[in-house]
């Protein structure tokens, strides 16, 4: 049961990270002119790139972590 929710949080997190960084974070949509390329935020990429690491990364921590018997 630990592991399904360490799995689940690890996920959650890594996903919610993807989306955020790059619908929120990132240059605005639908704006033309070279100004509005750069990102609002500097390391907006490099987040985008953490929560896909920590959404792969969730089933390594599902199968690292000792299923709890329930006997």
């Amino acid at each position: 049961m630990r592991r399904k929710v360490w799995f689940w949080l690890v996920l959650g997190v890594g996903v919610l990270l993807m989306v955020v960084s790059y619908f929120g974070l990132t240059a605005p949509w639908g704006a033309s002119g070279e100004g509005n390329s750069q990102p609002r935020l500097q390391f907006s990429p490099a987040l985008f790139i953490l929560g896909v690491m920590l959404a792969f990364g969730s089933a390594v921590v599902y199968e690292l972590l000792p299923d709890r018997d329930d006997d």
